[in-house]
């Protein structure tokens, strides 16, 4: 056998396997585009009960992020409520400690004062117990006997 006959052969061989072939690879085109078919709509049901699915969490989703600006809301106003309160409250303790300064100032003074005029008194008092003492020094008196006298009708006579 020649090479032309092989040749010759091959494509006689080849002219009816061909399509064959031709008609082989068409079937499996076909099944690989049916079952492409069956898993679009597969799909889109699956899109579709996804759909509806995230439907039905749109009220609570509504709910939840209504909820959530109200917890906002109210954390925003208890913050500017606490912050006022302390601000106030700052206020109001430097108030009470500078009355309690003053109060505690004026007492010093007072007490200053009360001091000072003790004192005064002190040496007001020694000055006359000096005084006192130097006269008694220089003039010492007698103690006179007194002499109670009874009188027969009661009375006391001297």
């Amino acid at each position: 056998m020649s090479i032309d006959a092989l040749f010759g052969a091959i494509a006689q061989v080849a002219t009816y396997l061909l399509p064959v072939l031709g008609v082989v690879a068409l079937i499996y085109l076909i099944l690989l585009i049916k079952t492409l078919i069956e898993t679009l709509k597969d799909v889109s049901l699956t899109l579709l009960t996804a759909e509806s699915e995230l439907k039905k969490l749109d009220g609570p989703l509504s709910t939840v992020e209504s909820l959530s600006k109200t917890v906002d809301d109210v954390h925003g106003a208890t913050r500017k409520m606490v912050t006022k309160a302390t601000a106030t409250l700052n206020k109001d303790m430097e108030q009470a400690k500078s009355w309690m300064t003053k109060k505690k100032e004026e007492l010093a003074a007072k007490k200053d004062e009360l001091s000072a005029k003790l004192n005064k008194e002190k040496e007001v008092l020694k000055a006359d117990v000096d005084v006192i003492q130097n006269a008694v020094q220089d003039d010492p008196y007698e103690e006179e006997e007194i002499i109670y006298v009874r009188d027969e009708s009661g009375k006391e006579a001297e």
